[in-house]
């Protein structure tokens, strides 16, 4: 069982297949959490679905291991059944490819109740290159990873950031979009808060591309980063049936680099 979750856990965190995330959410019944994605690098895929406990309970939401879980290609009419893992409410993809350009739809149902979303895959928009820039920061010189990329022009675009250092994944992401730059080459300093990158660190850094609904969600969870931790606000989830979380085909490019 141990070398099963490891196993996932390194997938999860360093091929990008789901962002999933331990978050407090405002909640006074049980609700159902459902966290995953389809990329372009390649199965397989998880999906997790948990349940939601009191605000002020323990952080640790019980997972959900009876649930029918597929995932439909729009495009191509395949659906593909996800099985249960055994582990923490994580499912697992048997056949599934994402593409770019390809609509998915994720149906979910437990204990007689359907949630669905549906995700575009957007184009792939790839890592020009890893830096590592000093920065002051409370009169300390501290080194941070910064992402080069190049924006596509006339399209809107929207994109998560999470990294990883030593194969140990940092617990924050990052969402912009081009708003301004929409063309543009893009520098993205990955900002860290109380963890700084040392000599000899490996550094792995992943770049989403994703669609509107999966970029708000993400979006809504950094502003809650920085606020009190008693009061944040829910993230729009895309899920139906007033589940929590997300669900989204992303076009991923991961660059690692050692510092």
């Amino acid at each position: 069982m141990k070398t099963i979750f490891t196993a996932i856990f390194i997938i999860l965190l360093l091929s990008a297949c789901t962002k999933t995330l331990d978050i407090k959410l405002r909640s006074t019944e049980p609700k159902i959490v459902i966290q995953g994605n389809v990329t372009n690098s390649g199965g397989p895929y998880y999906i997790r679905i948990n349940k939601t406990v009191d605000f002020d309970a323990n952080n640790e939401y019980p997972p959900v291991v009876n649930a029918t879980v597929s995932v439909l290609d729009s495009n191509t009419r395949r659906v593909d059944y996800y099985k249960y893992t055994g582990v923490n409410g994580y499912y697992i993809s048997n056949n599934l490819f994402g593409q770019v350009g390809h609509t998915y739809k994720l149906t979910v149902t437990v204990d007689g109740e359907t949630y669905t979303a549906s995700s575009t895959m957007p184009n792939f928009v790839g890592i020009n290159q890893l830096d590592f820039v000093q920065t002051k920061i409370l009169n300390k010189t501290r080194i941070l990873p910064q992402v080069t990329f190049t924006d596509p022009a006339y399209e809107k675009n929207y994109y998560v950031f999470s990294l990883a250092v030593n194969n140990v994944t940092y617990k924050a992401f990052y969402a912009v979009d081009d708003r301004l730059t929409d063309g543009n080459e893009m520098v993205q300093q990955l900002y860290m808060d109380s963890s700084y990158i040392q000599k000899r660190d490996f550094v792995t850094v992943i770049l989403s591309s994703v669609d509107k609904n999966v970029y708000n969600y993400f979006n809504v969870l950094q502003a809650n980063s920085g606020a009190s931790p008693t009061t944040p606000s829910n993230p729009p989830s895309n899920i139906s049936n007033g589940a929590y979380g997300y669900f989204g085909a992303e076009a991923v490019s991961m660059v690692s680099q050692s510092f």
